[in-house]
């Protein structure tokens, strides 16, 4: 079982398919995430390691793509997690909403309740980059 910690909703002008294409890489995290310092394939996923201080400084990525969904789930880390990303196209535009979910197990010694807002913060902040990043590439490539 898991708990939702938080929801995140941006919109960017862009393709529904083109959001998709870059959350299905990894290695993208690098353009829109800057504490992220890298991101290595491994042999059960996505290695990734943090220069700045964090709650997981390294962490392990598996990604799952359905229809309209790409989701992150991360093990490894002090805190695991499954990041949901849902993508839906509205007129001109995708919409992007991720969801953060924690296991109904995670370490009751951290002080989620505390942390939550503070990751919402973040991890909103990071979406908005995405967002910026989609938009560019799309731009250049109708150039």
């Amino acid at each position: 079982m898991t708990t939702n910690l938080f929801t995140n909703v941006v919109m960017v002008h862009a393709p529904a398919d083109e959001v998709t294409k870059i959350l299905a890489d990894p290695k993208h995290l690098l353009q829109w995430v800057p504490e992220i310092s890298t991101v290595d394939q491994g042999q059960n996923g996505f290695i990734i390691k943090r220069d700045q201080t964090a709650l997981n400084q390294s962490e392990l990525i598996k990604v799952t793509i359905t229809a309209g969904e790409i989701t992150y789930t991360s093990t490894q880390g002090r805190l695991e997690y499954r990041l949901v990303f849902t993508v839906t196209s509205q007129n001109d535009q995708s919409v992007i909403q991720e969801d953060l979910y924690l296991p109904d197990d995670t370490d009751r010694h951290l002080p989620i309740k505390l942390l939550a807002p503070i990751a919402k913060h973040a991890f909103h902040t990071n979406l908005i980059h995405l967002g910026a990043l989609v938009e560019l590439i799309t731009t250049e490539k109708g150039r």
